[in-house]
């Protein structure tokens, strides 16, 4: 009993330090021990932003439906409605170029492709000319990246030339 009686009053009274270090006793290293070296956590390099993706939408004809007639010679301005149903934005550099049909139409077979953010709308105009001679033609046009790379669906200009 007089054993536990002397850890009790060892337990609570206060060690025998000097005044200038209060309770507190620095660790210090034991004969061959080295000190623990915690590795910092360094964060894990950001993700790549992912590609965005270039779409095309046709939405309609807002001058010269398919089949329109015109005299041989005609100048003809051709407007579409497009949409950017794609990620990317239409950016200097996007192009529509001439991908089949009649060449005679006298259209430049690049244009620009009319800025626009993903989501929007926009109206592109093409002019052209009509044959000479009389018949049915077609132009079919699609648009290209800045990279050259086509994408989106293809649109067109039907035209009937007659006398």
């Amino acid at each position: 009993m007089l054993l536990i009686g002397a850890l009790f009053v060892a337990a609570c009274s206060r060690s025998v330090l000097p005044a200038d270090q209060g309770f507190f006793i620095a660790p210090t290293l034991a004969g061959n021990s080295q000190a623990i070296v915690l590795e910092t956590p360094t964060s894990l390099p950001p993700s790549p932003t992912p590609d965005c993706e270039n779409n095309l939408v046709f939405l309609r004809d807002v001058t010269v439906p398919d089949g329109t007639r015109f005299a041989p010679g005609a100048s003809v301005e051709k407007s579409w409605e497009l949409r950017n149903d794609g990620s990317c934005a239409w950016i200097q550099g996007y192009t529509v170029e001439l991908q089949a049909g009649s060449i005679g139409l006298g259209a430049v077979p690049r244009h620009p492709l009319p800025p626009a953010q993903p989501g929007e709308s926009v109206v592109l105009t093409i002019q052209f000319t009509a044959p000479s001679e009389a018949g049915s033609y077609r132009s079919l046009w699609k648009a290209h990246d800045f990279a050259g790379e086509p994408f989106g669906v293809g649109f067109y200009m039907d035209i009937t030339v007659s006398e």
